[in-house]
C-alpha cells in the first residue's frame, strides 16, 4: 500500500488511451478529520484495483479527498460501496458509520459530456459532492442505469430529485445509495431499474402528465399507509410516456419508504401470470430462505406451480404450470397469502405493465388480490391500452364490481 504522502507527490500517472472519447465515470470521495492517511490510502488502493485512472490526492488538516475516472459505470460504483465498507468496519458502534463521508458518481452521458477532459468532468462532480449530506453517496442518472442492476443486495438507490452539473448544462436526476445491509426487518430490495430506465431514456413525456400520474398516486399512497388498499388504472398515451409516469411515481415512493415490484405482460406469452411471475420472482430472489418459508405459510407447493425456483428453495415440488380450475383457486390463494405477508411488513407497491396484453387468468388473479388484499398496505398500479374489449377494461368492472372505493383510472 502506497502511503497517502507519496500518493500527493506521485499520482497515478495519466496513460495516453484515457483521452479517448468515450463514457467517463468520476468517483470523488471526501473523508473528514475523523479519517487519517492510512484510510485514505486504502480508499486508494480500492479505487485502483477497481481501475481507476487519473487519480488525484488532496489532503489537509481537516479532510483527504480522492477522485478518479473510470471506463465503467460499475467498475466506480464497486470502488464507492467498498470504500463504504471500510468506513464501516471502522466507525463506532454508537455513530452513524459513514458520517465521516461522502461520495460522488457523475457518468458522462451526452455527446458534449464525453467531449469534456477528465478534469472538468472532476469539477463536475465535485459540484455533485457538495450536494451530499455527511454519510450520503450520490449519483447520477446514466451511472444508476448502468450500476444499479449489478449491486448487491442490501443496497438500494434511493431518488433525490434533479439537479443541475453547471448553468449550461441540463438538469440530471440524482440517486443516493443507502447501504443498509441485507434482509434489513426481513425485508428485500426493489426492483427498479426498469423505473430508472424509464425516466432516463424517456425525458420528452408532457411534465403535466407526469405531474397528474404522481400527484394521484402519491394520494392514494397515504391511504394505502393507513391500511387501505388502493388500485389505480393507468391508460391512454404513448406506451413511453405511461412507463415513465409510472416510473416517476414509483421512484417518488420508494424514496419514502415503498417496497417497489415490477411485472410485464408481453404479446403472446405462452406462460401465464407472466407479470405476477416478475414482480415476486425478484423478491424472491433477495429475501432470506428462512423469510420465504415463514411468508409462504405452507403454501410453497402451490407457489412452486407459479415460480419453480421458489419450490427449489423450499423444498417444493418442481411443476410449472397449474392443471385444473381448482389448482387455479389454490394457487390464488397462495399468492394472496405471500402478498399479505409482505404487506404486513412493509407497504408495498406492484407496478403491472401492458395488462393488455394480459391472460384471462392473470385478470382474475389480479381481481382476487383486489378482493382479498383491501385492508392491506397494498397499492396497485396497472398500465396499459384502454381499447374496447381488452383486458383492462374486464379488470375495471371486475375492481370496481368488487369495491369502487380506492379504484382510480387515470388516462393520458
Amino acid at each position: 500500500m502506497r502511503s497517502l504522502r507519496r500518493l500527493v507527490r506521485d499520482p497515478w500517472p495519466q496513460r495516453p488511451d484515457m483521452t479517448a472519447v468515450g463514457p467517463i465515470t468520476v468517483l470523488v470521495a471526501k473523508f473528514d478529520h475523523r479519517y487519517g492517511d492510512a484510510e485514505a490510502a486504502r480508499a486508494y488502493d480500492i479505487i485502483v484495483r477497481a481501475g481507476g485512472r487519473y487519480i488525484g490526492v488532496e489532503a489537509s488538516p481537516r479532510h483527504r479527498v480522492l477522485n478518479a475516472c473510470f471506463r465503467s459505470a460499475s467498475d466506480a460504483t464497486r470502488a464507492a460501496v467498498e470504500i463504504a465498507y471500510l468506513v464501516i468496519g471502522r466507525a463506532c458502534p454508537s455513530e452513524n458509520p459513514l458520517a465521516g463521508l461522502r461520495i460522488a458518481l457523475y457518468t458522462a452521458d451526452a455527446q458534449e459530456d464525453l467531449e469534456r477532459s477528465p478534469e472538468t468532468m472532476v469539477l463536475c462532480t465535485t459540484n455533485l459532492l457538495a450536494r451530499a449530506e455527511p454519510g450520503q453517496i450520490l449519483l447520477t442518472a446514466p451511472t444508476a442505469v448502468v450500476a444499479g442492476p449489478t449491486l448487491p443486495p442490501g443496497i438500494q438507490l434511493l431518488d433525490r430529485g434533479l439537479w443541475t452539473p453547471s448553468p449550461s448544462a441540463p438538469t440530471e436526476r440524482i440517486y443516493q445509495m443507502s447501504i443498509s445491509g441485507p434482509e434489513k426487518d426481513g425485508i428485500a430490495g426493489s426492483n427498479l431499474g426498469w423505473a430508472r430506465r424509464a425516466v432516463h431514456g424517456h425525458g420528452d413525456t408532457p411534465a403535466a402528465d407526469v405531474q397528474t400520474v404522481v400527484k394521484s398516486v402519491h394520494n392514494a399512497w397515504q391511504q394505502t399507509l393507513t391500511g387501505r388498499a388502493q388500485l389505480i388504472l393507468l391508460s391512454g398515451g404513448r406506451p413511453e410516456s405511461r412507463i415513465a409516469c409510472a416510473a416517476e411515481a414509483a421512484l417518488r415512493l420508494h424514496a419514502e419508504g415503498a417496497l417497489v415490484l415490477y411485472g410485464r405482460w408481453v404479446r403472446d406469452a405462452q406462460v401465464p401470470y407472466r407479470a405476477f411471475r416478475d414482480a415476486l420472482g425478484f423478491y424472491a430472489s433477495r429475501i432470506g430462505t428462512d423469510q420465504l418459508i415463514a411468508d409462504l405459510e405452507g403454501w410453497a407447493d402451490k407457489i412452486a406451480r407459479l415460480l419453480p425456483e421458489v419450490g427449489t428453495r423450499v423444498g417444493g415440488p418442481h411443476l410449472a404450470q397449474a392443471a385444473s380450475d381448482v389448482d387455479r383457486a389454490r394457487i390464488f390463494e397462495a399468492v394472496e397469502t405471500w402478498v399479505r405477508a409482505i404487506a404486513k411488513r412493509t407497504p408495498m407497491v406492484v407496478v403491472l405493465d401492458d395488462a393488455h396484453w394480459a391472460e384471462p387468468a392473470s385478470v382474475l388473479l389480479l381481481a382476487h388480490l383486489w378482493h382479498t388484499c383491501r385492508r392491506h398496505r397494498l397499492t396497485l398500479l396497472i398500465t396499459g391500452e384502454a381499447d374496447a374489449g381488452n383486458p383492462l377494461n374486464r379488470l375495471m368492472d371486475l375492481a370496481t364490481h368488487i369495491d369502487a372505493d380506492g379504484v382510480e383510472r387515470i388516462r393520458l
